[in-house]
């Protein structure tokens, strides 16, 4: 009994230890992105070094409960890209929230074509893997359903490490040849300081219990959100966290994403990688066609379109846009909607399919 208390106890300092020497590794590779000038070079940065220590297998490690605070902040940054005047705009917003399920459609059926028929992978597997869902829930899903919850969860997280790590760049190509934004850049640049330290716990602890409470996707992350978006709407505060804060936040998710490797062998990550790549590939085709589309038809700056509906987490894409000096929030509720048609929308697809694991179509 001694021996095995003794274990439980350093399990979670060795866990606490290996996030710290994650974030340690992170922070260097976004001091060095930093450095050459690459966009949202703290969550780049981190997580390319994550991801090569990962590769490596250097004794790293992003568990939920490390990064659950990190999420809390990054929540609370989002949210406080909210303002008053935000949905003034909202009329401009119809016809792209609209046509989201649309490209949805188009953009799974494309890659659960290409997992099923390049790949190779099992209906289940393939259809679970092309949907552009979160991690978690298409692996919960999947899993439930017949999918190797394992290739799923890999090809998601790779989908999201190169989505993450190619569109900085793309959209940040497009605002050089287009300077002007059509919708408002947010005033991130607003009251930040020590005396507001207690709008900025207040809002990620009040968050947590209430995404908690009422059972949001990724709550740690969308109740501190919601929180300070209220705050925020609201005219309570104008309050935002300090540059510092940030970057340590986003060093944070950036660790969070490199370590999904953890623990592959390189051949198991090179062959993620090369089929994630593939999907990748269709996904933004798909997602830049779509933009330049609403673009052209509504007025909307593409740029700002094609990160909203990037095949990229809700946290990752909004920080892009926030790095950009484009309107936030316009990406968050996109991405909101996203997350909900398909948690909606992709069982129910599968059952009127009701394709079994050995379909050979």
């Amino acid at each position: 009994m001694p021996v095995r208390g003794m274990k439980m106890a350093a399990f979670p300092t060795g866990m606490i230890a290996r996030f710290l020497a994650a974030l340690a590794l992170g922070a260097a590779g976004g001091a060095l992105f930093w450095f050459i000038g690459a966009p949202l070079p703290w969550v780049l940065g981190s997580m390319f070094a994550c991801a090569a220590g990962s590769i490596a297998r250097l004794p790293i490690e992003a568990s939920a409960a490390t990064r659950r605070p990190m999420a809390a902040v990054i929540g609370v940054v989002l949210g406080s890209a909210f303002h008053p005047g935000l949905f003034t705009q909202a009329a401009e917003w119809i016809v792209p929230i609209a046509l989201l399920p649309v490209f949805l459609g188009i953009a799974a059926f494309a890659c659960i074509l290409y997992f099923r028929r390049v790949a190779g992978f099992d209906a289940p597997t393939a259809y679970f893997s092309g949907v552009p869902g979160g991690i978690a829930e298409m692996v919960v899903l999947g899993s439930e359903r017949g999918a190797d919850e394992r290739m799923v969860g890999l090809i998601h997280g790779a989908r999201i490490f190169l989505v993450v790590f190619i569109l900085p760049f793309l959209i940040r190509a497009f605002e050089a040849e287009v300077h002007a934004p059509v919708l408002a850049a947010p005033q991130v640049a607003g009251a930040a300081g020590w005396s507001l330290l207690p709008w900025a716990l207040g809002c990620a602890v009040a968050g947590a219990l209430v995404g908690r409470a009422l059972r949001f996707p990724a709550w740690h992350l969308m109740g501190p959100l919601f929180v300070s978006a209220v705050v925020h709407l609201s005219g309570l505060s104008d309050f935002h966290i300090p540059p510092w804060a940030i970057a340590a936040a986003q060093v944070g998710l950036g660790a969070t994403i490199g370590c999904r490797f953890v623990g592959l062998d390189l051949a198991t990550l090179m062959r993620t990688l090369v089929l994630a790549a593939g999907s990748t590939a269709i996904l933004l085709a798909v997602t830049f066609c779509w933009a330049f589309a609403i673009g052209w038809a509504t007025g909307l700056n593409p740029a700002l379109v094609a990160l909203a509906y990037s095949p990229g987490g809700v946290a990752e894409m909004s920080m892009v846009a926030l790095s950009l000096s484009l309107e936030a929030g316009f990406v968050i509720v996109h991405h909101l909607v996203r997350v909900m048609l398909v948690i909606v929308a992709a069982p129910l697809a599968f059952r009127i399919m009701g394709a079994p694991a050995d379909d050979p179509a």
